[in-house]
């Protein structure tokens, strides 16, 4: 099994569950899923759910009758992110890079900047070190297009720990399958214009 499990905040206005479950690379549909004493349903490949808030959640996962996975206590970043020095309606040139600055947030243990186009993730950082509070997108990202830019504050990965989001081959802060267990604070989306 790989598990991508992540209790999600969004701009300080709601917490979500959204949790991917997968076996020998096909989507299990009908595993269940518990978080804290809220089931998570299922829909369009992933369990998702808003969450009641909690200081730290748990997690159960249960298939064809075993307990597949579990995880304890991940907590998700106190505050939210801001991007600071973009506002959304920015025109960018194409192909120059883009410096993103944010303020920074407590218990976060890595950033992740992303960039989607069209809801399709366009660009996405490795995972920065705790100190950060800028990256640079290269300009090869720059198209034209709208990009959505946005900035994540992770708990439960560390720099180094990329393999968690691409091709896991041991489980963080989960135990039983390969993937993931982490809260996130997601900063507003500023979107970037760039012409031709």
């Amino acid at each position: 099994y790989n598990v991508n499990a992540r209790i999600i905040n969004f701009g300080g206005l709601y917490t979500c569950a959204d949790i991917e479950v997968t076996k020998d690379g096909s989507i299990v549909e009908d595993a269940l899923i518990l978080v804290n004493s809220d089931t998570i349903p299922y829909e369009y490949g992933l369990y998702q759910t808003s969450l009641t808030t909690a200081g730290s959640y748990d997690l159960t996962i249960n298939h064809d009758g075993n307990l597949i996975a579990s995880g304890e206590g991940v907590t998700i970043p106190e505050g939210i992110p801001v991007i600071t020095n973009l506002d959304s309606g920015d025109v960018h040139q194409k192909e120059s890079d883009l410096t993103i600055e944010w303020n920074s947030v407590s218990n976060v243990t890595s950033w992740q900047v992303t960039s989607t186009v069209s809801s399709s993730m366009a660009y996405e950082s490795i995972l920065l070190p705790l100190d950060a509070s800028s990256h640079v997108i290269p300009g090869s990202y720059f198209f034209p297009g709208t990009h959505d830019i946005q900035v994540n504050a992770i708990n439960g990965l560390y720099p180094g720990d990329d393999n968690a989001l691409f091709n896991p081959e041991l489980g963080y802060d989960i135990e039983g399958p390969k993937g993931y267990f982490i809260g996130i604070a997601q900063s507003d989306v500023v979107e970037i214009i760039v012409n031709d």
